[in-house]
């Protein structure tokens, strides 16, 4: 910034509000700091400068550039969607230089949208999943805003609709009009949320594998061991070309471990270890 102007700092502030959102307090927290570092280097008068700076965010505001409101707004959905509380959201608005009764009607939210909130802290943190962490995840949900009851529920439904549980499977064929190819079938899972249409084509497919193969996949490669994983186990097992409802249970009841290491493996010599 060559010249501390009205124009110089106005065009500072406009391609910063093409960059990012601010509030008025952000906005002048912003051009305040560029002004101290020119004044710093070039001198000049910071009393006529503090004029110049307000002239220019009156001009933001007026034409619509800042407005608190809408930042508010567009904040709030924001933090929401990271699984922040009201309570949270109201704390950081209010950081942002948002005026108390704004941040407090602005963070307002409905019950649906407040367990909303919470079960995405709870999948985004991974909560829940470990029955002796259950005290620990129930802190951590308190500590971010959010009541003993919604908590409670949230966690509830974190270990009710255990991800891999709630999956289904999706069975892969050719197109309609379509000559199947070799390898041209094969398994999904559809998780809650995502859209698989019905019929659609698996471009390759490993051969399906039974379930005493299946053991012996997650005794070698130690599947089944940590709960919080179990989700990515099955992945392993059904990408080595095992059925869902097989790598599930092999997951549920493993080989014992008295049993040999290679027993039961036949044809998994050709699965990259690197994929687990």
């Amino acid at each position: 910034m060559k010249h501390l102007s009205e124009k110089s700092l106005t065009n500072v502030a406009l391609f910063y509000l093409r960059k990012h959102s601010a509030s008025r307090k952000g906005l002048v927290q912003m051009l305040e700091r560029k002004v101290k570092l020119a004044l710093r280097a070039k001198g000049g008068d910071p009393v006529a400068v503090k004029a110049i700076v307000d002239g220019v965010v009156a001009h933001m505001e007026k034409n619509g550039y800042v407005d608190d409101a809408r930042f508010a707004e567009s904040k709030t959905a924001s933090l929401h969607r990271q699984g922040k509380s009201s309570r949270v959201i109201q704390m950081k608005l209010r950081e942002k230089g948002i005026e108390p009764s704004l941040a407090a009607k602005s963070a307002i939210s409905t019950p649906e949208q407040e367990f909303e909130a919470a079960c995405m802290l709870v999948k985004r943190k991974r909560l829940g999943r470990d029955p002796e962490r259950k005290q620990k995840d129930f802190a951590v949900l308190m500590r971010a805003g959010f009541g003993s009851d919604l908590a409670r529920r949230a966690l509830a439904a974190s270990a009710e609709e255990e991800v891999v549980e709630a999956g289904r499977v999706v069975q892969l064929t050719p197109r309609s009009g379509q000559v199947p190819r070799s390898g041209e079938t094969g398994q999904v899972i559809a998780f809650p949320g995502s859209f698989v249409p019905d019929v659609v084509v698996a471009k390759k497919a490993a051969p399906v594998r039974g379930l005493e193969d299946a053991r012996a996949l997650v005794k070698k490669k130690r599947l089944g061991v940590d709960p919080a994983r179990r989700q990515k186990d099955l992945a392993v097992l059904m990408r080595a070309g095992f059925r869902f409802d097989v790598g599930k249970q092999a997951l549920d009841n493993p080989v014992p471990l008295g049993e040999r290491e290679s027993g039961g493996l036949g044809e998994l010599g050709d699965f990259d270890e690197s994929d687990g």
